[in-house]
């Protein structure tokens, strides 16, 4: 019993359970950054009342994240491999909310292997959600600069992130995500 946790499972099956946690949470995460970046920066047209803004909130917040994509994608051009990845998290997002069973290996908590797989599987998952992520923050960094807008980063970026965003993402937005409209820039894009 002592190498059980409270949860009634042992500690590295526990740590298996808690990373499981952490990947629901990043996927929360990348989800809401979607709609953010589908209603502000790449809705395609001014927003000019409170009704329409409150529709397209409630139309995202109701959405999936494979409708959010195909809604992406009908905006914008993405890079194949930024595009190949953004497919990926869907397909790994899916397998962790509706069949964790269907984990290459299957699931498994048991054995080392398994639990180890599971692991990798949860991690790479969260290290694409990463990469989604900075990007998808970039772009709304980006617009809400260019729309005068003041975003309160202190809570939400420390120092080290927001410069890894200006030196690493937002010199390279043009080439992972350009809106449809006659090949131009998308809005929260820097470069003119």
């Amino acid at each position: 019993m002592k190498d059980e946790a409270q949860s009634g499972y042992k500690p590295v099956q526990d740590d298996v359970l808690k990373t499981l946690g952490l990947a629901v949470i990043t996927g929360q995460g990348v989800e809401r950054l979607l709609s953010s970046c589908l209603t502000f920066p790449l809705h395609g047209e001014p927003l000019q009342t409170v009704e329409q803004l409150q529709i397209l909130l409630e139309r995202h917040s109701k959405a999936t994240l494979g409708q959010l994509l195909n809604a992406l994608r009908k905006r914008v051009d993405l890079h194949p491999t930024f595009d190949d990845k953004l497919d990926r998290f869907l397909q790994y997002r899916n397998v962790i909310a509706h069949r964790l069973h269907d984990v290459p290996g299957g699931l498994d908590l048991h054995s080392d292997e398994g639990r180890g797989r599971l692991k990798a599987f949860l991690l790479q998952y969260m290290d694409d959600g990463q990469t989604v992520s900075m990007v998808l923050l970039g772009v709304l960094r980006e617009w809400a600069k260019q729309e005068g807008i003041s975003i309160p980063n202190e809570h939400h970026l420390s120092q080290q992130m927001q410069d890894h965003l200006d030196a690493n993402v937002v010199p390279n937005l043009d080439a992972l995500i350009r809106s449809k409209e006659l090949g131009s820039k998308p809005k929260g894009s820097n470069t003119d």
